[in-house]
């Protein structure tokens, strides 16, 4: 995958990119994460990563093992639940202006950043619409701005009306084995 995961960020650094990622393996996941990050920075990107705080100490470790002071200094974090669920509940018009106000300074000052986050959510009514209306509205302001954002889900709590919505809204659909582009004539 880490070939992968570079490759594709080479081809996307000028234009950006919107990943619509589905993992099964928590590990991999991680692992994936930190190629993510070795390749942002490789390229002099900055990198802002919204992470539960389940998974975050792992990520947190692997961070300081595998990078140096002042590629962490390029790394950013924010904890899910606090991004997405900011209201009480996922309330897109709250997140994507919590996203444009988080990337905002740094588009301002001309540093390039990416983002990764794993979108998470509470049992709330229509949910499943939301996402999806999330995710078109972001894909657009992610056009503006040639963002590189990988968008992840656990696989298990994506039913496939779901994901057939989502990769609607993507450029890219990656697995923990897998990167590959979704054609844009059939999207809506």
């Amino acid at each position: 995958m880490q070939k992968q995961i570079e490759d594709l960020l080479q081809s996307v650094k000028e234009t950006g990119a919107h990943i619509f990622y589905t993992f099964e393996n928590e590990e991999k996941y991680v692992d994936n994460l930190i190629v993510y990050i070795t390749a942002a920075i490789g390229i002099g990107n900055h990198i802002m990563i919204i992470e539960n705080d389940r998974i975050m100490p792992e990520i947190q470790k692997r961070i300081q093992a595998e990078f140096g002071e002042e590629q962490q200094e390029m790394i950013h974090t924010i904890n899910n639940y606090d991004f997405y669920c900011y209201r009480g509940n996922f309330h897109k018009e709250t997140i994507l202006s919590y996203l444009e106000n988080m990337i905002a300074p740094f588009l301002q000052n001309n540093i390039p950043i990416q983002t990764w986050a794993h979108v998470e959510w509470r049992d709330q009514k229509e949910i499943f619409q939301n996402l999806g209306e999330y995710e078109k509205e972001a894909d657009l302001m992610l056009q503006a701005t040639n963002l590189i954002t990988i968008c992840g889900y656990d696989s298990k709590r994506v039913p496939d009306s779901l994901k057939e919505t989502l990769l609607v809204c993507h450029d890219y659909y990656m697995t923990d084995d897998t990167v590959e582009q979704i054609n844009r004539k059939s999207r809506i």
